[in-house]
C-alpha cells in the first residue's frame, strides 16, 4: 500500500460521518474504488429499506475517494444516481466507482451499486472538482 492510499484510508477511518455509514475500503486507486457498506437498521427508510440519501453518499464518498487518489483532495461539483430496485432484504450493499475521466480540475467517475447477491441496484455519475489542497502536504 503507497503512501497515498493509506493516507485515503485514514480519512475513512478517521471522519465520523464515513464511520457511521460503516463504509469499508475494499480496493482504492484513481481508475476504481470499490467500497462496502453493511445493513444497519438506522440507515434506512420507513420501509426497511436503505435509505436512497445513504446510497447516494456511499456513491459520492466512493468516486471522491478516486478522485482523491490524484493527490489533491476534491469536492462534489454534481452528482446524479438513479435508483432502480429497492435495497432491502440484503446484508450489504457494495460501490464500485469507475474513473471515466481525469482533466486538471475536474473528475468524472461512474458508479454503481450491487446487492449482495451482485445484483445492480442504481447507477450513475458524478463530477469532482479538484482542489489545490495535497492529500499528503509537501514539507
Amino acid at each position: 500500500m503507497n503512501e497515498l492510499e493509506q493516507a485515503m484510508r485514514e480519512v475513512v477511518q478517521q471522519n465520523a460521518y464515513m464511520q457511521h455509514l460503516g463504509i469499508e475500503v475494499e480496493s482504492l486507486s484513481a481508475d476504481y474504488v470499490c467500497t462496502k457498506m453493511p445493513y444497519k437498521e438506522e440507515l434506512t427508510n420507513p420501509y426497511g429499506m436503505f435509505h436512497g440519501g445513504c446510497l447516494y453518499s456511499l456513491c459520492d464518498i466512493t468516486a471522491g475517494l478516486g478522485a482523491c487518489m490524484g493527490g489533491y483532495f476534491a469536492t462534489t461539483v454534481n452528482g446524479s444516481l438513479n435508483f432502480m430496485l429497492p435495497a432491502d432484504h440484503l446484508s450489504y450493499v457494495v460501490c464500485r466507482a469507475r474513473r471515466l475521466r481525469m482533466g486538471k480540475h475536474l473528475a468524472v467517475y461512474e458508479v454503481r451499486i450491487l446487492n449482495d447477491q451482485e445484483q445492480l441496484l442504481d447507477s450513475g455519475e458524478f463530477t469532482f472538482f479538484l482542489t489545490d489542497h495535497r492529500v499528503i502536504p509537501q514539507g
